[in-house]
């Protein structure tokens, strides 16, 4: 008989790098013989969706019930504390004692059937009562928790078999709010499916949704550089490209729409919604990466709002982009300041460090090359591989 895994997500439909995380860990799953479900009542297309966004083979995921519940509360662009203090505290709507009952004898009688769950975590914690149960963080949240709910997550830490984080940067955070050992696995990124030997244009490219929930990837910012940079005699001849998810329909995207008009009169372009296959070909012609997410934010007090690790920029370098980020979060796990990589503090640096490059094309290949490297790192296979340890398989 083949083993029950099952998989919790309850941003699933924002399909963002977290998503491609746990979808893939489902993946891995589903190719060591686990029958998989993912706990999810929203849309059915789900799947096919990111199937198609992340280029994965989970079409055997079969969606279950959200036993869970949860609906949390967007964060609009991390300053909105008490929505976060809600998400973090509030695992189930407000319900009297016996529902309450009634509701955890549920969860216990549904988990326990499976061999496995892995859990991507809000900073509540389950009860879970699979044979192996992950609790998986991907966002660092600084948040005092009171002495009741620190007594009754240790308690719930007593069920859960690993903490797995996507990075040091919110590992650290974890320790500070679970009081718990956890390990470190890298996002898997499908290193191997980029293109690194094709043409190059004189493109500047950014990856990331275009709307303004938890970390912001700041492309306001990032237009107003690019546009002080083109100004610039040796600019004039590169373009930028920014592109991303929408919620929304593009139309009815507000914050796209600023970004539109912004941009309106220079050498920008916008690729909405691109699948898989769209986006590899933006990369594949593109030669510098930007990005800015965690711009202007205090990552002790807002950790949340920087980039907790940085898949994109990772899949921009496995395609021979040199990356020029933000010094902030994770991303200076993934780069190596002027070797495979520039960071930056401020626009100045930002426009200089670009600067530095487009003047001098053998500088800017001789860093992709390195960049190319470095990528390699957080492959894909290197991921199945750290995961491995961790399942029952």
């Amino acid at each position: 008989m083949n083993k029950k895994a099952a998989i919790y997500d309850p941003y699933l439909d924002t399909l963002g790098g977290g998503e491609r995380y746990c979808l893939t860990v489902a993946e891995t799953l589903l190719a060591n013989g686990y029958n998989v479900d993912m706990f999810w009542s929203k849309g059915k297309d789900i799947i096919t969706k990111a199937e198609s966004r992340f280029n994965l083979n989970i079409a055997k995921i079969n969606l279950v019930e959200d036993i869970f519940n949860q609906v949390p509360a967007r964060i609009e662009c991390a300053q909105d504390k008490e929505n976060l203090n809600n998400i973090v505290s509030q695992s189930v709507p407000s319900k009297n004692i016996v529902e309450k009952i009634k509701i955890f004898i549920n969860k216990y009688k549904i988990t326990r059937k499976y061999d496995l769950i892995f859990y991507i975590s809000d900073w509540s914690i389950p009860f879970l009562f699979s044979k192996n149960n992950l609790l998986h963080v991907q966002v660092p949240f600084s948040k005092k928790i009171s002495i009741k709910d620190s007594i009754l997550n240790k308690i719930k830490l007593l069920y859960i078999n690993h903490i797995i984080c996507n990075s040091n940067f919110t590992k650290k955070f974890a320790i500070n709010q679970f009081g718990a050992k956890s390990s470190v696995i890298y996002p898997p990124v499908d290193v191997d499916k980029f293109i690194s030997n094709a043409p190059k244009e004189n493109i500047i490219l950014t990856v990331g949704r275009f709307d303004n929930i938890l970390n912001s990837k700041k492309q306001d910012f990032l237009i107003e550089s690019f546009i002080k940079l083109s100004k610039q005699n040796k600019a004039r001849s590169w373009k930028m490209v920014l592109a991303g998810a929408s919620l929304d329909h593009p139309d009815q995207n507000l914050y796209l729409q600023y970004l539109k008009t912004l941009s309106d009169g220079y050498q920008i372009e916008f690729v909405v919604n691109p699948d898989f296959n769209q986006l590899k070909s933006i990369y594949q012609k593109s030669s510098i990466y930007w990005h800015a997410a965690g711009f202007d934010v205090n990552e002790l007090d807002n950790p949340e709002n920087t980039e907790h690790f940085g898949m994109a920029p990772v899949e921009a370098m496995a395609s021979g982009l040199v990356p020029v980020v933000v010094n902030k979060g994770g991303l200076n796990e993934i780069i190596s300041n002027d070797i495979d990589g520039y960071l930056w503090d401020n626009q100045n640096e930002l426009i200089s460090k670009t600067r530095l490059l487009i003047a001098s094309p053998s500088h800017l290949q001789k860093m992709a090359v390195q960049a190319i490297n470095k990528s390699r790192q957080f492959s894909k296979q290197n991921f199945i591989n750290n995961l491995a340890k961790y399942l029952i398989i």
